[in-house]
């Protein structure tokens, strides 16, 4: 099997386990936090909200932005663009806006929100499940000694305190289990955009918990227009040097 049908599959995979998560999120989840207040620590619509003013929201993601950036200046001239047209400009433009719309709202509201919430639900099941029942869980253990001690490292411990949550360790753990299928689904963009993407998928989280769910999914969406105004000069000229 080629490496374009490994993607294809991995893609293929990756998109039913999205909407099996997508299914749950939406159905029972709701009845369990209604069911059972403390599964969770947050109310259902805890982040719907917004926080700060514009100043601090574009201070807080300017970071980013210029990640997506640099990061997609390398990955652009990197990769094999093989034959392609010279593409409009605004058609760019269009597509960009319109791709970048929806990732931000529909990857923010699975991710950030519900496929977050999910999981702190999976990680205490889980937990329940590999010895939390006698006291000694073994997801509770790896995340509080292993897991969420390099991930506070990595993310130069700004997100210390959402990792490591007054309300417990489930927390951290949930943002981890979601921002890595939210990682998986970049693999198509290379180990670069691997990486890439799981530390963005945090610094999401972050802005979320600051100032609130909306604000994040404006992050998102400038990061991805971001990548569109780099891709569009590039692209028009190297296929402007290949014809």
């Amino acid at each position: 099997m080629n490496a374009s049908l490994e993607n294809r599959d991995e893609t293929a995979e990756w998109a039913s386990r999205l909407g099996q998560k997508l299914l749950f999120s939406v159905t029972v989840l709701p009845l369990l936090m209604w069911l059972f207040p403390s599964l969770v620590p947050f109310k259902f619509f805890e982040f719907w909200r917004v926080e700060g003013d514009v100043f601090i929201w574009f201070w807080s993601a300017w970071p980013m932005l210029v990640g997506a950036l640099i990061v997609n200046l390398i990955n652009e001239f990197i990769r094999d663009h093989g034959s392609m047209d010279e593409p409009r400009i605004r058609d760019v433009f269009l597509s960009g806006v319109r791709v970048s719309l929806c990732a931000g709202i529909f990857e923010e509201i699975l991710f950030r929100w519900l496929f977050f919430f999910q999981s702190i639900f999976a990680v205490k099941l889980g937990n329940f499940l590999f010895f939390g029942f006698i006291g000694f869980g073994f997801p509770e253990f790896f995340f509080t000694n292993v897991f969420g001690p390099i991930a506070d490292w990595v993310t130069f411990h700004q997100l210390g305190q959402y990792l490591f949550h007054e309300t417990g360790w489930a927390v951290g753990a949930a943002m981890l289990a979601a921002n890595a299928f939210f990682r998986d689904g970049h693999k198509y963009q290379g180990l670069l955009g691997y990486v890439n993407s799981w530390l963005i998928g945090m610094y999401l989280f972050w802005i979320m918990f600051q100032y609130g769910l909306p604000i994040a999914i404006l992050a998102h969406f400038a990061y991805d227009f971001m990548v569109f105004c780099v891709y569009a000069p590039i692209r028009i000229m190297i296929s402007r040097r290949s014809s």
